[in-house]
């Protein structure tokens, strides 16, 4: 079992993980009541405060304050400050604990940017999900309510930290939503007649886990003195990105770069040909095998290696330059390949990388991973592998450069 396994599964204790892929994740809500099991070290009081104490992350719009289910206007506790940068728009703490004082509820957007220990789960996430992952903290006071029944465009896991908090999670659920109802009254009007029968209501306690699908309506109230919890949002790629990646493999083809014909001319006779000859094409593009990689690469980049520094480990990459040898990078829809002057070499979900390397004089490993962090180890080492084999590129030591360390 990977780290990120291990570390999965530890975060829905006791709820085995197989469970919850295969009966909840994108499909129901679910509590999981922590029990007896072991609580994982996300976001305490002491974390929280550290955090927000790095005063120069908070700007607008990463901290926000709730009030009566409106969001406070910023100029009331942002300010100019002036830092070594020059002047910053950051949050001012007294300004803010001033609001807190009257009772407002106070959210920390992206806290897995300062803090290591939410920003672990988001990387286990990432990497367990294959989606993008951020987390914000919520920190709300007895009987108050930050917000209204909504419901949110992405997948959530919501972890309790610290104190208790009621949940209200409704029947209805929008479906498959991507963009945002607009603020207003009338929104709030349209949310609460929409919402449904109460599905279930729960008191999250310390170490529980919620998990909310897309589009599924809730509210949530905090019954303690002070509530904590960190919601991450879980964000993995829609169909609407064919379109994105559909529109990069059509611009390589003739027939998508030409002009449309006149529908006005004969009844528009020549455009419905030409679309239905590209719509044809589009199909073609879309069941290939090399668009399979082009759309497989895009969710790999969601969770691409994480920055390890393994410092005080000195970074030891291997080089190597042209040899001068001609290769030219060919898309056929089996797969993209390398004509050279001894035959073909498939590269398929690597073709950028192939690409890359075939622009350089030099390059060491470690600015290849660099540029494509989706890539897995072996794939990267196939292609090198594969592009040495052909006479493209070998191994080199520059001037200067310390040798590798047996």
């Amino acid at each position: 079992m990977s780290e990120y396994e291990t570390r999965f599964a530890e975060l829905l204790a006791p709820m085995p993980v197989e469970t919850f892929l295969t009966e909840y994740y994108g499909r129901k809500p679910v509590h999981i009541a922590r029990g007896d099991a072991p609580r994982p070290d996300i976001l305490s009081w002491d974390q929280f405060n550290r955090a927000l104490e790095v005063r120069r992350y908070w700007t607008e719009p990463r901290l926000r304050l709730v009030m009566g289910n409106k969001p406070a206007l910023s100029q009331h506790y942002v300010e100019k400050t002036e830092t070594l940068d020059g002047p910053m728009m950051l949050a001012n703490p007294d300004k803010v604990k001033a609001f807190l004082g009257l009772g407002a509820s106070l959210v920390a957007n992206q806290i897995d940017g300062v803090s290591t220990e939410a920003h672990a789960v988001s990387r286990t996430l990432q990497a367990m999900l294959g989606a993008s992952v951020s987390a914000n903290v919520y920190c709300s006071f007895q009987n108050v309510q930050a917000f209204q029944t909504h419901y949110d465009l992405h997948d959530v896991l919501a972890f309790q930290t610290e104190g208790e908090k009621i949940w209200r999670v409704y029947e209805a659920r929008a479906d498959a939503p991507v963009r945002p109802l607009p603020d207003g009254d009338a929104t709030s009007q349209y949310l609460n007649a929409t919402r449904g029968r109460l599905l279930f209501e729960v008191k999250m306690r310390p170490g529980d886990v919620l998990y909310l699908p897309r589009g599924q309506y809730h509210d949530a109230l905090a019954t303690s003195e002070a509530s904590l919890h960190v919601t991450y949002s879980i964000s993995p790629l829609t169909g609407l990105k064919l379109f994105d990646l559909l529109k990069e493999e059509a611009e390589q083809e003739s027939l998508f770069r030409q002009y449309l014909p006149d529908a006005r001319e004969r009844g528009g006779a020549a455009l419905r040909e030409h679309l239905e000859t590209a719509a044809a094409r589009l199909a073609e593009l879309a069941r290939s095998p090399a668009f399979f990689e082009e759309v497989r690469n895009a969710q790999r980049a969601l969770a691409a290696r994480p920055a390890d520094y393994g410092l005080p480990r000195r970074p030891d990459p291997v080089f190597y330059a042209a040899t001068g040898e001609r290769a030219q990078l060919v898309r056929r829809d089996s797969g993209y390949v390398l004509v050279t002057g001894r035959g073909e070499v498939a590269v398929g979900g690597a073709h950028k990388a192939a690409a890359w390397i075939l622009r350089q004089n030099f390059f060491s490993t470690l600015t290849l991973e660099a540029g494509f962090p989706y890539l897995p180890p072996d794939e990267m080492q196939a292609l090198i592998d594969a592009l040495t084999g052909a006479g493209l590129i070998a191994e080199t030591r520059p001037e200067g450069v310390p040798r590798r360390s047996a």
